[in-house]
């Protein structure tokens, strides 16, 4: 990892990772993006400085040495339900990436990716998205293409009643793009993307990226080729 010259803009994060050159490593990428850099090297001192310090964005690897990532995250979210957690981890298990999914994380990022694409990950996170790698992405579209798997999906697109306008932003969002990208493609501002993806996101049911994924797989509004 190399160091990546940047100016503070927001508050607090916390590393949680047994590994401490992984999070001094993390330190020299990310920490001049943050006007506090904390680090944990397992879930209880980890849990226990995010209800000390409330930070902003909490990194956590699956395996510590007295939890598991999805168990501390499941804590975290409960205790700190406004605070962003981005997993971190080098498993490439789907089980692992789907139980992180499940406990609620915001994005996913294995650690053989480059040091770009971890900056481009904690700013999506920091704006309020969510960001997942391909290798997680691909984990999780694998798991939700197929229907029989979920029952809960009620939502057709007969009854969405969706605009075109609305299908294409769909399908731009399912393939990660920021709200400025969708934004110059439809030729609306960011606020109007950003609007209408909370709009969606709530007509559909869905919480985060990995739902909207979900429904547009389900209702052919892309398919897998397109992702």
């Amino acid at each position: 990892m190399q160091k990546e010259q940047h100016t503070a803009k927001y508050n607090q994060v916390l590393v949680i990772d047994d590994h401490k050159m992984v999070a001094n490593g993390i330190k020299l990428v990310i920490g001049g993006l943050f006007q506090q850099f904390l680090m944990a090297h397992d879930g209880a001192s980890g849990t226990s400085l995010a209800l000390q310090h409330f930070p902003d964005l909490v990194i956590v690897d699956y395996i510590l040495p007295d939890t598991t990532g999805d168990l501390l995250v499941r804590e975290l979210k409960f205790k700190l339900p406004n605070t962003r957690v981005l997993a971190y981890s080098f498993s490439y298990s789907a089980d692992t990436i789907l139980r992180m999914l499940q406990a609620g994380v915001n994005g996913y990022l294995i650690k053989k990716e480059d040091d770009e694409e971890f900056v481009h990950s904690v700013d999506m996170l920091m704006e309020g998205k969510e960001y997942f790698c391909k290798e997680a992405r691909n984990h999780i579209i694998n798991r939700f293409s197929d229907a029989n798997e979920d029952l809960v999906m009620k939502h057709l697109i007969a009854n969405t009643k969706f605009s075109g306008k609305e299908l294409d932003l769909v399908r731009l969002l399912c393939r990660q793009q920021t709200a400025k990208e969708i934004g110059k493609h439809l030729s609306l501002s960011e606020r109007t993307v950003e609007q209408y993806r909370n709009n969606i996101s709530k007509r559909i049911g869905a919480k985060n990226l990995a739902g909207i994924i979900k429904f547009a797989l389900k209702n052919g509004i892309v398919d897998l080729d397109d992702l």
